[in-house]
């Protein structure tokens, strides 16, 4: 059975929604945030580095994305999971958006999606990792 498996150093970073503005011209626009952007492209980035190559289309997939977050210093330490943003819907809709086209035909081909926040523990860092497979 297939499987995909990345990891993206850094603190977990959740899809930014865009912003639409008009121009001097009147015309509606619209911007993706830079943190969105500069993720989508690292995680497209790794899975080119990674030597990979896509599930067929109509592949049924499950995805597991796992966001490692820096612990603060104000989180007791009997705490292993963050409850704070950004949210776990944010973190898998980023991954899922990064990588259609190239992992994967199309994100409705994902059947069964589970994620989970963490506290990074020392000496381990921040980071998401994901794992594809086909679904059973």
């Amino acid at each position: 059975m297939k499987t995909i498996k990345l990891v993206l150093y850094g603190e977990p970073v959740a899809k930014g929604r865009p912003r639409a503005f008009k121009d001097k011209a009147g015309n509606v626009r619209t911007h993706t945030p830079s943190g969105t952007a500069h993720a989508e492209n690292e995680w497209r980035d790794i899975l080119h580095r990674s030597g990979e190559h896509p599930f067929p289309p109509g592949t049924p997939l499950e995805i597991t994305v796992t966001a490692y977050f820096a612990r603060p210093k104000s989180a007791p330490k009997k705490r292993v999971r963050p409850t704070v943003r950004p949210d776990y819907d944010n973190i898998s809709k980023l991954v899922t958006d990064a990588l259609q086209g190239l992992a994967f035909h199309d994100d409705c081909e994902v059947v069964d999606a589970h994620v989970h926040k963490f506290y990074a523990t020392f000496p381990d860092p921040p980071r998401t990792e994901v794992v594809i497979t086909e679904a059973h």
